[in-house]
Formats: structure tokens, sequence, C-alpha cells
């Protein structure tokens, strides 16, 4: 069994990534030559009992292995979420910072999609940085600022 085009049919298809010399291949690629080597005995006999008993037992053995797959994947995809989601809550500025008011309104604003606005200072076509400030034109026509960064 070819397990270069075993990587490739898996890609193509579920549009997972699987490394040649990954474990599950080898399960796969068994699993593969189990299932030519059932329909190359039952196809010989020509039995339309047999033929459907083959589909049946081919499509167990690769519905199984599909599911081992998607479960090796979503336990691996898991462990990565889940450890960075641990590093970022050990980090105590962090925490400290979604505890504070000023956090939750951050992130409010960063859900709402307009924090990358007003910390660029480009809300509006009126705004203009001046000093280290955001300047937006009030409607009486004065300027309304407020601080972007550090000077």
């Amino acid at each position: 069994m070819d397990t270069r085009r075993l990587c490739a049919a898996i890609f193509e298809r579920s549009g997972i990534a699987v490394d040649e010399h990954d474990p599950i291949l080898a399960v796969l690629a068994a699993s593969a030559e189990q299932t030519e080597e059932i329909g190359e005995r039952l196809l010989s006999r020509m039995s339309p009992v047999r033929i459907v008993v083959a589909i049946t037992v081919t499509a167990a053995i690769f519905g199984s292995a599909g599911t081992l797959i998607g479960r090796v994947l979503a336990e691996q995809r898991f462990g990565a979420e889940r450890a960075e989601w641990l590093r970022q809550q050990s980090d105590p500025r962090l925490t400290a910072l979604l505890q504070s008011e000023q956090g939750r309104a951050g992130v409010r604003l960063a859900e709402l999609g307009v924090a990358a606005l007003l910390a660029n200072c480009k809300g509006r076509r009126s705004w203009r940085v001046q000093d280290g400030y955001c300047i937006p034109v009030a409607p009486d026509g004065k300027p309304d600022g407020f601080r972007i960064g550090e000077s």
C-alpha cells in the first residue's frame, strides 16, 4: 500500500493532513489491505450475498478507521487548544486585565469589532492623530480627543 497516496486521499477528502510516518497510517494501511483481501475472496465466488457482506465489512472497517482517526485528531486539537488556554491563564497580567472593568470593556469592544478602529484612530474620516492623541471632531466642529498611545 502506497502511504503517500493514502495521505493524499485523506487530505483531499477531509482536509486533514496526516504525516506518512504517523502510527495511525499503519492502521489504515492494514485496514485497506484487509479490505482488499476480503473483497478479492468474496468477489471470486460472485455470490450476491457475499458481495453485500463484503461491502458491509468494508464499510465497517473504514468507518471504524475513520472514527479512530477523527478521535485521535480531535484529541490532538483539544490538547493544543487546552495548552494555549492554560498558557494564557498563567499570564498574571492578562488575568488581572480581564478581571478589571477596562479589560472587560476592551473585550466587549473587540467582540463588537471596534477595538482596532479606536486603537488605530480609524473610526471616521474626520479622526486624526495629533501628539499621540486621537482627535475626533465633535458635532459642533470642536476637537474631542482621547489618548491612543504613550509619547
